[in-house]
């Protein structure tokens, strides 16, 4: 029953939600009512103009009610900060017997703390509580940063972890960081069209890498229980 429960968050429930969150942030982009921060006439949504968080507003830059957009991008963040922070809380528990206890339960505990953020940024519209979702989308990712670089070095020593999936985790750790240097001391998006697409597609990088890492940790863990 143990292995049963410890394969449902380890590897069934991320692919799952995975899957989910690429699905209704698809729905979400297609019903997006338009517009972005320097042009509110813009139609539709603009893979190099809008943030994804974009999508959570309820009222959208064009002016007009986004309810559908909002609905199903806020949903996907809190379902999968949700299962996020219990995946870390149950993949600790895998590698704690080899030696390396306490920089697991580190990693664990930045990444439960970097779910948690997920799910904040999707309960706090960026139109409704700016502040608040600028603090967890920020530091979603510091969080995030902590636990993928204690996990790259827990993995790559696991005597039953093959090591090319520790790549997962050492290239997302290396990505996070990138874009916390981009967001932090790169150009303002407000100052301008460039500096708005630079940012916005620095954060598509992140996020593809960041899904691309969980379902590979899902191939290494599936396999080390095979």
């Amino acid at each position: 029953m143990k292995n049963i429960d410890k394969n449902l968050w380890l590897i069934l429930f991320p692919r799952i939600v995975l899957g989910l969150f690429i699905v209704l942030n698809i729905i979400a982009i297609l019903s997006y009512s338009g517009g972005t921060f320097h042009n509110s006439l813009n139609p539709g949504y603009s893979f190099t103009r809008n943030f994804l968080s974009d999508l959570g507003r309820t009222v959208s830059f064009s002016g007009e009610v986004n309810f559908l957009s909002a609905q199903l991008f806020n949903m996907s963040l809190i379902l999968s900060g949700g299962v996020f922070t219990l995946f870390y809380f149950h993949v600790w528990k895998v590698f704690s017997e080899n030696g390396q206890q306490l920089l697991v339960l580190i990693g664990s505990f930045f990444g439960a703390l970097g779910g948690l953020s997920l799910v904040g940024v999707g309960l706090t519209p960026g139109n409704l509580y700016l502040d608040l979702h600028i603090i967890f989308a920020i530091w979603l990712f510091r969080f995030f940063f902590v636990a993928s670089l204690c996990y790259s070095w827990v993995i790559f020593r696991h005597t039953s972890f093959e090591n090319k999936y520790a790549l997962g985790y050492i290239v997302f750790t290396f990505s996070i960081l990138l874009y916390i240097l981009v967001s932090e001391i790169g150009p303002n998006p407000k100052i301008s069209p460039f500096s708005l697409t630079l940012q916005v597609i620095s954060q598509k990088i992140i996020l593809f890498v960041f899904l691309c890492s969980i379902y590979i940790q899902t191939l290494g863990l599936q396999k080390m229980r095979e």
